[in-house]
């Protein structure tokens, strides 16, 4: 037998014996325990977004953790720890400290933990801000002129100046910049820095020590006639007086008058002192010139803000047969209005919307810049159709669907009507009754454009110098160059006509070199000034109108804190009343028998309108982007916009109205322009030459201004109220300033 395979046999039967008492649990033998794995030791990655911070600032810290069920964060400064709140294995928590700052992050898993993580944020105190200028040059002025506060700032972020300054464009201030600011009486002006190392605050007086007041009546004359010059010191004491150009070294106070003849167009500038020391000045200008040729006299010109022709007197049609069928009237001129059924769709919301008539006369704002007025108009092919420059092409009105309008109104803050269907509301005779009445009883036109598809400034660049000179946009920033363009103003008085220009809010004018010349920017007064010589008061005494106005009055638009300027954000109907005043002054006063007063708008402000713009010259060699000004260093100077398009074509439809007693009346012109027809005109009647190819452009005798006069008949006969015995001011229906001024109802229609 073998013993040894019996021995196997035996020791294998019992070892499986053991085994299987073992593990049914039986038996008196111990258990043996699965073996244990060592747990994995957590990895960690943190970090910091910066080692470096202003107190203020905050910190991100990140991090990601790997075989780990937590993440602790302990920030330590000094003696003081804190843990921050984390969650998940990865992620980023903000911190603010005030001092510097060491952060330490550990991951941690079943008690074990990852090898600490520091990084440290130095915390840096901020450098207090400092204003290192703050002035008011002059520092006296006569009530109602202006003074250039300039400031500087060092490390702020933020600038205010109180009372508000007007600026070209609304924003915040730039933290160094300057601006031309109207005083009416002295005033304290504040300044205030605010930066992450705190505030600072300054000030500075620009002081009003009485009013002076001087005047030339007449202000035009031939050679050889006499002028009286008439001054005034009111509202205060003056210790002396004196006039240049030889007429008064100690002249008479507190007022008084003296006769000059001067052969040659000549500033009269008198200087009055106070008691203080402070010294103000007005000037006066005479001008020597031929007779002019023409029965006009005077024209008047002013510009408001941000209309479209059709959704502002888009309902002239309607209107006006009723209202001259009421004296006999039967005829009334046709008008290309808006199709009350025409749809617009906003691209971004799929919102419809028909024009309807706005429920307020105050609406959150629209956007008319370059961008968005290329957009707006719908060039066929999108917008990617439109040229850069320096290429161009010519253009058919077919070629602009006019539908884009809704698309771009939420480019600007809008917080009651996010499909923009202000752009499609519309205004009538109920809201603007003395502007109907004016564009029925004198002359119209429903094909008045702006000189180009862009804002504000571009627009009335145009108005002052016949171009934008390279300019699609604004420049943002105050301290921007002064434009060296020639203006209307001074190639007016190379031609020896005599002008003078009104505000109420600000000066435009001052964006250009010309204002600081002195026979320029002595010129500007407040419009108050200019109502009170049609009222016949001038310098304290009277005057007449007729005599005393010079040929060309220009009105700035009342664009600032007055709001009277008729933008989207003010009431219409106060700003209308404020015109209204001004006409009605003119009216009332013997200037009106050979006064021509044209009102329109600077652009169409992002509004609906149904006819595209059209077709003009080049007003010079400046294409976009090339403005000609050196760079003083401004941001965004000359800024061009993303679409292309050249200085080629108008801008928008927007009202115009042409009030004189030569008026044709109730004439509606259906020939194409744009406002430097303004300047065209101004220019022909006192023969003062062209500025640019654009407003010469209009000198042509089948597109100038004269269509909307008659001067047929020698002499001229006058325009006057179908009512006899009334006057206009009489006959006009008043403008009312009662309707709803509520942006919230903003909000038209949609389908």
């Amino acid at each position: 037998m073998n013993y040894n395979l019996l021995r196997t046999i035996y020791f294998g039967i019992t070892l499986s014996a053991l085994l299987g008492l073992s593990a049914c649990g039986g038996g008196t033998g111990t258990t043996t325990p699965p073996p244990v794995k060592n747990p994995v030791t957590p990895s960690l990655v943190f970090s910091a977004n910066t080692n470096t911070i202003t107190s203020g600032q905050s910190v991100k810290l990140s991090w990601q953790a790997t075989n780990a069920t937590s993440v602790t964060i302990t920030a330590s400064a000094g003696s003081a720890t804190h843990t921050l709140p984390t969650t998940g294995l990865s992620g980023t928590v903000t911190d603010s400290p005030t001092q510097t700052t060491t952060y330490t992050a550990t991951a941690s898993n079943a008690g074990i933990s990852s090898k600490p993580q520091s990084v440290t944020v130095q915390v840096v105190q901020p450098v207090p801000p400092q204003i290192t200028q703050f002035t008011a040059v002059p520092a006296a002025v006569n009530a109602g002129q202006t003074t250039t506060l300039t400031w500087a700032t060092s490390n702020a972020t933020s600038v205010t100046i109180s009372p508000s300054i007007l600026q070209e464009d609304t924003g915040p201030l730039p933290a160094s910049g300057a601006a031309i600011v109207p005083v009416s009486s002295t005033t304290t002006f504040a300044i205030s820095a605010s930066g992450p190392g705190g505030t600072v605050n300054g000030s500075v007086i620009v002081e009003v020590p009485f009013t002076l007041s001087l005047t030339a009546s007449p202000s035009t004359i031939k050679l050889g006639d006499q002028v009286t010059l008439s001054w005034q010191v009111s509202n205060g004491t003056a210790t002396a007086l004196s006039i240049d150009n030889a007429v008064c070294t100690s002249c008479a106070l507190p007022k008084g008058s003296t006769t000059v003849s001067p052969a040659v167009t000549t500033t009269y500038t008198a200087t009055a002192t106070a008691a203080g020391g402070a010294s103000i000045t007005q000037s006066t200008t005479v001008t020597v010139a031929s007779a002019s040729t023409g029965v006009i006299k005077h024209i008047f010109f002013l510009l408001q803000e941000n209309r479209s022709f059709d959704m502002y007197l888009g309902k002239l049609g309607g209107y006006q047969p009723d209202r001259l069928k009421q004296f006999g009237i039967l005829n009334p001129p046709t008008i290309n209005a808006f199709d009350s059924n025409v749809t617009l769709t906003n691209a971004h919301t799929g919102a419809k919307v028909k024009p309807f008539h706005e429920g307020t006369v105050c609406t959150e704002n629209l956007t008319p810049a370059w961008d968005e007025s290329h957009h707006d108009v719908s060039l066929i092919g999108g917008d990617p159709a439109w040229p850069q420059w320096p290429a161009t092409r010519t253009y058919a009105d077919s070629d602009f669907l006019m539908q884009g309008f809704l698309d771009t109104t939420g480019d600007v803050t809008q917080q009651y009507d996010p499909d923009g269907t202000r752009a499609m509301g519309y205004y009538d005779q109920t809201d603007l009754p003395y502007y109907y009445d004016l564009a029925t009883f004198f002359a119209t036109s429903d094909s008045w454009h702006s000189p180009v598809m862009a804002n504000t400034v571009p627009n009335r660049m145009y108005l002052m110098a016949g171009t934008s000179f390279g300019h699609e946009y604004p420049d943002f920033d105050p301290n921007h160059p002064k434009y060296a363009a020639k203006t209307i103003f001074h190639a007016m008085n190379d031609a020896n006509v005599s002008w003078l220009y009104y505000y109420t809010d600000g000066i435009f004018l001052a964006n250009f070199l010309d204002y600081a010349d002195p026979k320029i920017g002595p010129k500007t007064y407040p419009v108050s000034s200019l109502l009170s010589t049609l009222q016949g008061q001038c310098s304290g005494g009277s005057c007449d109108p007729d005599k005393t106005l010079p040929e060309v009055i220009f009105i700035d638009s009342a664009s600032g804190s007055s709001g009277l300027d008729e933008h989207p954000d003010n009431n219409i109907q106060s700003g209308a009343a404020y015109v209204q005043s001004i006409i009605a002054a003119l009216m009332d006063s013997d200037a009106w028998q050979d006064s021509a007063f044209i009102l329109s708008y600077d652009e169409a402000g992002g509004l609906y309108e149904h006819v595209p713009p059209f077709a003009v010259p080049m007003p010079d060699q400046y294409g976009p982007g090339q403005c000609p000004d050196l760079n003083n260093g401004s941001y965004l100077y000359c800024t061009t916009g993303n679409l292309g398009g050249a200085f080629d074509l108008t801008g928008l439809r927007v009202p115009v109205i042409v009030i004189s007693p030569y008026s044709k009346p109730n004439f509606v012109s259906h020939t194409p322009r744009d406002f430097t027809a303004i300047l065209a005109f101004i220019e022909q009647t006192f023969n003062v030459p062209s500025l640019t190819a654009r407003d010469a452009y209009f000198k042509d005798p089948t597109r100038d201004m004269n269509e909307f006069f008659d001067f047929t008949t020698t002499p001229p006969v006058l325009l006057n109220p179908p009512v006899p015995g009334l006057t206009w001011t009489q006959f006009l229906n008043p403008q009312t300033t009662g309707g709803v001024c509520d942006q919230k109802q903003e909000k038209g229609p949609t389908f």
